[in-house]
């Protein structure tokens, strides 16, 4: 399982409205549709985005999520060249302390997460309807349900440690 993360060129805002919103997301869809990746959650923001997924090639995978953007973003806005900073980041996930951290991390990285409508967590937690290509599975059975990891996202989000912290 890995997270990735792509940012935009010099911070540009690529990500401008709903129209980019939805076209990015559909990408991924297509992307989890035709095999490429097992999306476990995800959050597209103004600048940049992040996917937690299980790839059989997270560098064909995201070459292929990135492109498409990119012609799709240039072509709306009749613009040339790159759309996003290279290269993309990639962390394999190893440890179970980085596991059950970097779901809340993805999950808190909008201002108003618990309604995002660009963010996978919403649909996790029952605040949005969900999104149909993601598998939150790993996520539920790290934290043990949806419930323990909203609570976790919460505390996290609040500054409190988790109760069973070490």
């Amino acid at each position: 399982m890995h997270h990735v993360t792509a940012r935009s060129i010099a911070q540009e805002k690529i990500f401008k409205d709903s129209g980019d919103y939805v076209t990015g997301i559909r990408i991924l869809a297509d992307l989890v549709a035709d095999g490429l990746l097992v999306c476990h959650q995800f959050c597209f923001m103004p600048t940049h985005y992040h996917v937690l997924g299980t790839f059989d090639d997270v560098p064909n995978a995201i070459h292929k999520l990135n492109r498409r953007y990119a012609v799709a973003y240039n072509r709306r806005y009749r613009r040339r060249g790159h759309v996003f900073d290279s290269p993309y980041r990639k962390i394999e996930i190893e440890s179970e302390a980085h596991y059950d951290y970097l779901p809340c991390y993805i999950a808190l990285n909008p201002r108003n997460h618990e309604t995002w409508p660009y963010s996978s967590y919403p649909g996790m937690i029952g605040t949005r309807p969900p999104f149909s290509f993601v598998d939150p599975s790993p996520i539920v059975e790290s934290f043990g349900s949806l419930a323990v990891f909203r609570r976790t996202v919460d505390e996290l989000r609040d500054g409190r440690p988790r109760a069973d912290a070490p």
